[in-house]
């Protein structure tokens, strides 16, 4: 099941500017206005979400803007005052870095966690006994007024953010931050070459930035590109599908195109498989590996057959301690896919350990024969910054009440999840998935609400702002911004320090958009965070905790191992039987993949038939369409968030990936 290369490798290795103070300044500029506007897009507009899920669409809006309008139209005034392919490759790496932090990262998730405890106590869920003595003060809003005001709004007149009672929880919570992003940076440095030069993996989120930058014999202003009738034709679908969907919204008697075709209930309706089709996810399917695409289609089909079948049979086990997160799947399937995931992991550094033993002799003993000067840090400092940020991270947690000899259990298993999520999209494209399973909820079970106690359990209950909600990942756009600089910049050093500014710039403007709206609005008016799932589902889980005494969740861990067996059985298929044809990358994610399965089995079909009558050739010729589809569904997305941002509309979501 070979695949024609993926990515364009420019032809003759121009030198580019790179890391230039223009390039850094455009990409500060553009994640401060991410960092405005995604929040504002989300509480405000409440249209499509740019700042979900790992295709990143605002920074692809964005990008797209760059490239075809902007610098198109400098490079028309005065070709030197266009920005050059190295400059554009680092604005899009620090717009990738941007896009993960103002709506599903830190800086969105910290404040209902500071503050839900206090707002949502009532004499009925008793939290001011069972909930709040055991939070660290030193990370949540103490003052009970600034709170309110907060969650309810105050007169334009009184609506100055209260400082002093906010500055001392986001300070500790902003370096807890800099640490995690510091050690994620850290080891996509570390794997980088691993993945790219010794495994090839396809990295297929990179390949829509690398077509939009590459160049051609010709001298002009327009990028090839862009120039490709193809690349319209596929832009032209989903943008008229989606702009009569807008038009919908606003005039309900225009007619809405409806891509989602239903669904089949199977096993007395216990569970259904519906049948819903995004172009965007259509073109990023078409992107990757057959073996793969035929793994996710696969592995999740039979996750349907066997939850289907344990319903049935009522064969089930007692989730245990596990919170709101890991409600996607029965308990059974969501333990197997942690023991996938481990055995991934697991696998992944096996398969890298003669270059990991080469990253430590280069960073203790300073080896020659090891060449770390392409990579944004040298191996040392790699190397240092994860353990750093480590130490940083374990301190944090251990003063936030998680026991000392718990806490390398919590980053372990935190950190699976993220390296999981990070290869299944390097490798498998998979644009729009959760773990089914996270790194908290599997440390309470693994260790025991007896074990971890009442501050345990609050000091687990806090990495909700930055363990559970996975919908996308830093450690996923510094993965995907390497191998693109990989291909444009050849000094690189500079670049962390632009990547460490975009998580300063970004984190700092959203929180200040976030708190300014709360206090003039009210938040719990403006988005949903704010009323349920991440203000009252941390201290929901800790009560399954406190004042429970339970050990370790035997039955958990039991199909823990079964699904590390599985997944050690599947890696040993799939790499000692060439004719085995699904990819093992679906097994630990099947149960996180519905909404995706039937856009990628259907890009399957398709490359099927293109590389078997028309073979590479042909193939080339349609990936402009597919990357078409990407640009065109996020493109009408953008435009009309700015629509009704004058207009005053609310809910105009566009596309079922971006809800």
């Amino acid at each position: 099941m070979g695949d024609p290369p993926q990515t364009y490798t420019p032809p003759s290795q121009p030198v580019y500017r790179g890391v230039t103070c223009r390039a850094v300044a455009v990409g500060l500029a553009l994640a401060a206005f991410m960092g405005l506007a995604i929040p504002w897009g989300d509480m405000i507009i409440k249209g499509s979400q740019m700042g979900i899920w790992n295709t990143n669409p605002g920074a692809i809006f964005l990008f797209l803007i760059l490239t075809a309008v902007v610098n198109t139209g400098l490079g028309l005034l005065h070709p030197r005052a266009a920005l050059d392919r190295g400059e554009l490759a680092v604005v899009y790496i620090m717009l990738l870095v941007a896009n993960t932090l103002p709506a599903r990262g830190f800086a969105a998730l910290v404040m209902p966690v500071a503050t839900g405890a206090l707002y949502y106590a009532t004499p009925e869920n008793n939290w001011v006994d069972r909930v709040l003595p055991y939070l660290p003060s030193w990370a949540t809003v103490q003052n009970e007024k600034a709170v309110r005001d907060y969650y309810e709004g105050v007169d334009q007149a009184g609506s100055a953010i209260p400082w002093d009672a906010w500055v001392r929880p986001l300070a500790y919570w902003f370096l807890f931050a800099l640490a995690l992003y510091t050690a994620m940076v850290a080891i996509t440095v570390i794997l980088r070459r691993q993945w790219v030069e010794r495994e090839r993996l396809v990295y297929p989120m990179t390949q829509l930035p690398l077509h939009m930058l590459q160049e051609d014999h010709r001298v002009a202003a327009v990028a090839p590109f862009f120039r490709q009738p193809v690349m319209w034709l596929g832009f032209a679908v989903p943008f008229v599908i989606n702009n009569v969907n807008a038009l919908h919204n606003y005039l309900n008697y225009f007619p809405a195109i409806n891509l989602s075709f239903g669904s089949v209930p199977l096993f007395r309706d216990s569970v259904i498989v519906g049948f819903g089709l995004s172009p965007v996810l259509l073109g990023f399917s078409y992107l990757i590996s057959r073996n793969v695409a035929a793994g996710l289609v696969f592995f999740h089909l039979l996750n349907v057959v066997e939850q289907g079948v344990f319903r049935m049979v009522g064969i089930r086990i007692d989730p245990g301690p596990v919170g709101a997160f890991g409600y996607y799947a029965q308990p059974i399937i969501i333990y197997q896919a942690m023991g996938g995931m481990i055995v991934l992991v697991a696998m992944g550094l096996w398969q890298a350990r003669d270059h990991l033993r080469a990253v430590f002799r280069k960073a203790w003993r300073g080896d020659e024969t090891v060449d770390d000067s392409g990579e944004v840090m040298s191996y040392r400092q790699a190397v240092l910054a994860l353990t750093g940020g480590t130490l940083v991270m374990a301190v944090w947690l251990w003063q936030a009440g998680v026991p000392a000899w718990v806490v390398p259990v919590l980053l372990l298993s935190c950190f699976v999840v993220f390296y999981t999520v990070t290869r299944v999209v390097v490798e498998g494209g998979v644009a729009v998935m959760f773990p089914p399973i996270t790194g908290p909820d599997f440390t309470a079970a693994a260790v025991g609400p007896t074990l971890l106690g009442a501050r345990g359990g609050a000091g687990i209950a806090m990495t909700y702002v930055w363990g559970t909600d996975v919908l996308l990942s830093l450690m996923t756009s510094c993965a995907n911004g390497l191998k693109l600089a990989d291909q444009f910049l050849r000094r690189q050093r500079r670049l962390f320090w632009a990547i460490m500014a975009t998580i300063v710039v970004t984190i700092g403007v959203s929180l200040w958009v976030r708190l300014d709206a709360g206090y003039r609005h009210g938040a719990i008016n403006l988005n949903s965070f704010y009323a349920d799932p991440c203000a009252q589902y941390p201290f929901r889980f800790m009560e399954l905790i406190v004042g429970v005494t339970q050990g370790p969740h035997w039955d958990g861990l039991l199909q823990v191992a079964v699904g590390a067996l599985t997944m050690a059985g599947l890696e040993l298929v799939h790499y000692r039987f060439l004719w085995w044809p699904f990819h093992p990358l679906g097994y630990p994610i099947a149960a996180a993949f519905g909404g995706m399965w039937f856009s990628v089995f259907l890009a399957f079909i398709i490359k099927n038939v293109v590389l078997k009558y028309g073979g590479p050739t042909l193939y080339r010729r349609t990936l402009p369409f597919f990357l078409g589809l990407i640009l065109g569904e996020i493109g009408a997305a953008g435009i009309w968030l700015v629509i009704d941002l004058f207009t005053g509309m609310n809910g105009n979501v566009l596309g079922s990936f971006l809800s």
